[in-house]
């Protein structure tokens, strides 16, 4: 393996590796439950998968944006953004491509069917109670387009007597947001409903400026989300969730006022019951919908996206571990005002699980079987073994298959669709050697993933989608946390090689090296921090002839406690305003400046 460390980059990884929100970026306290990594509940020392959490402390301290920018500032992933708040970007964990990660808000899939991507741009923070990461290929646990990982976003839930938030805050760049949340449970009820909007005048979308409408492109959002609960006997609980998401966005395309309107919308059903002292069942119906309509002057153009699932887990507790039997249907149908040659799939699932914790070993193994109507079946698998070298070392290897699904745009685009597409398919070896000691945690890992049967677009004319490209994504991670001198210490550095095996160029938009440091402090009633990130040069074309330029961002943020019910919160981002490139010919924002009050009853 060649991974190509110059003096910036080796500068950058040993003193100023850059972000990771504090302590909280830490995979979890001991006591945090992590459902994601196995599809069970797990204590974080029992993962054998590379699971980082994001709790709501850290989501407090994130700012006014949307999910995509909270998630560049995390470990192993980089990202890209179209110009500035709103605006269609891509996430790339380990190097994957951005259709290789899957997004689900509390276990259910959303994302464009034409695309193959999550609208991460316009998933506010305020509606999320924590997100889990999990970092490498999850075919075998969640079936396709998990080459990469998986982002799985949980709403907030209600407990215990009510509790109501507000919160409002101004920025610069026209910015300003707003709040309301109310949660809390009586008897056998429990229940939460949260509402935000969120405003900004961006920045020009391009850089150039030239265009008709090359003035600011703005955008717009509102959210509303809640759930009801009812505890129909000890054990059994039934649960109804909701979610909508609406944007307008504002863009550069030549002609004046273009704007896109996306709503992002999910509804939900959840039996959970426990049958016997061993055997938990999980019964889950939903839909989730993606739909943008396109305006630019006279014209109009639509495409949404519908999935219908049902999914039933069963948890088996034995005296040699957890078992776990499930089945899952998805039917997705994509409408559009292009005429597609074929708008719908389904999807039949079967999945099987063992997970278990033998005095120092660590077990994982995990089956699964998709059968597709459109290309047939696949059977992937996990397995991996842990072992704990002392109360504080554990090292643990995992192998695991994954494939992601052809997109409708790639089948079926009129002129340059290919419908004989085969699914991407993912294979990765991983190993990984954890501390964990009072407070203190550290991390090594080494992953190696090939990927077959690459889907990409010819870059010369008659610029049709093919299937003959072979990828090897290898590279190191290292991340660590401690409290030193009242100071919350977090750091990671990622080291990439991600190349296109057939013309040995890097892959495009991802950097070889990045890294991130976050420093946090509380005196009294204030807490004060700052970030650290920086990203190495990218390639914005695949022939590796268009380069970005690395770039390095700082951030502070702070919160003041008032009293016991209020709190001052305040961040700024790229303090420095760096001039910097994310994708090609398009803007990011310059020094930004947020400041809010929130409220909480508690």
């Amino acid at each position: 393996m060649s991974l190509r460390l110059s003096l910036t980059a080796l500068a950058l990884a040993s003193v100023l590796p850059c972000l990771a929100q504090a302590a909280n970026q830490q995979i979890a306290a001991l006591d945090t439950v992590v459902v994601t990594g196995a599809r069970q509940a797990q204590r974080p020392e029992e993962l054998l998968a590379t699971v980082d959490v994001i709790d709501r402390e850290e989501l407090e301290r994130a700012g006014p944006g949307s999910v995509l920018d909270l998630l560049a500032r995390q470990a192993g992933i980089q990202i890209t953004s179209n110009g500035g708040p709103g605006k269609s970007g891509s996430v790339y964990i380990r190097g994957s491509n951005a259709n290789h990660t899957l997004v689900l808000i509390d276990g259910v899939r959303i994302g464009s069917l034409s695309l193959g991507t999550a609208p991460l741009q316009s998933l506010p923070i305020s509606q999320i109670e924590r997100i889990e990461i999990l970092r490498g290929p999850a075919s075998a646990l969640y079936g396709a387009d998990t080459v990469g990982g998986v982002i799985q976003i949980f709403t907030k839930r209600g407990e215990g007597a009510p509790l109501v938030e507000l919160f409002g805050g101004l920025g610069n760049f026209g910015t300003s947001q707003a709040g309301f949340g109310v949660s809390g449970s009586n008897g056998p009820w429990s229940y939460a409903l949260r509402a935000s909007t969120y405003d900004t005048n961006g920045v020009s979308a391009k850089r150039a400026t030239k265009l008709p409408d090359s003035d600011r492109d703005g955008y717009r959002n509102n959210t509303m989300g809640g759930n009801l609960g009812y505890q129909v006997a000890p054990g059994h609980e039934v649960v109804a969730r909701v979610l909508h998401v609406e944007g307008r966005n504002w863009y550069d395309n030549g002609k004046a006022n273009a704007h896109e309107d996306a709503t992002t919308d999910l509804v939900s059903l959840e039996s959970r019951n426990q049958i016997s002292s061993t055997w938990q069942s999980t019964v889950r119906v939903s839909q989730s919908r993606d739909n943008n309509n396109t305006y630019a002057i006279s014209s109009f153009s639509y495409i949404n996206s519908r999935q219908t699932q049902f999914s039933w887990q069963n948890d088996l507790s034995t005296a040699v571990g957890k078992f776990l039997l499930g089945y899952e249907y998805a039917d997705q149908k994509l409408e559009s005002s292009t005429s597609y040659a074929g708008t719908g799939r389904n999807i039949s699932s079967l999945i099987a699980g063992w997970t278990a914790s033998l005095d120092k070993h660590r077990f994982q193994a995990n089956l699964r079987e998709d059968n597709n109507s459109q290309y047939g079946d696949k059977l992937t698998y996990l397995l991996g073994y842990g072992y704990q070298i002392t109360p504080a070392l554990r090292a643990s290897a995992t192998l695991g298959t994954s494939f992601v699904s052809p997109t409708f745009n790639q089948l079926y685009y009129p002129g340059s669709g290919n419908e004989n597409l085969k699914p991407e398919e993912g294979r990765n070896r991983e190993l990984a050697l954890r501390y964990e000691d009072k407070g203190t945690r550290a991390s090594v890992t080494y992953f190696n993933n090939k990927i077959d049967n690459l889907i990409t677009w010819m870059t010369v004319s008659p610029y049709k989608v093919q299937q003959t490209g072979h990828a090897r994504i290898e590279g190191w991670e290292l991340a660590g946390s401690t409290l030193l001198a009242g100071y919350e210490l977090s750091a990671s550095v990622d080291l990439l090689n991600p190349k296109d095996e057939d013309t040995g160029m890097q892959l495009l938009r991802r950097a070889e090296q990045s890294g991130r440091l976050a420093v946090t402090r509380t005196f009294g009633a204030f807490t004060v921090g700052t970030e650290l990130i920086g990203v190495g040069k990218r390639f914005d074309d695949t022939a590796n002839k268009t380069s970005m330029g690395g770039y390095g961002l700082v951030n502070l943020f702070g919160q003041y406690q008032i009293d016991r019910n209020w709190r001052l919160e305040a961040r700024a981002n790229n303090l420095l305003d760096k001039d910097y490139t994310l994708a090609n010919g398009y803007n990011t924002l310059g020094a930004n400046v947020f400041v809010g009050i929130r409220y909480l009853s508690r």
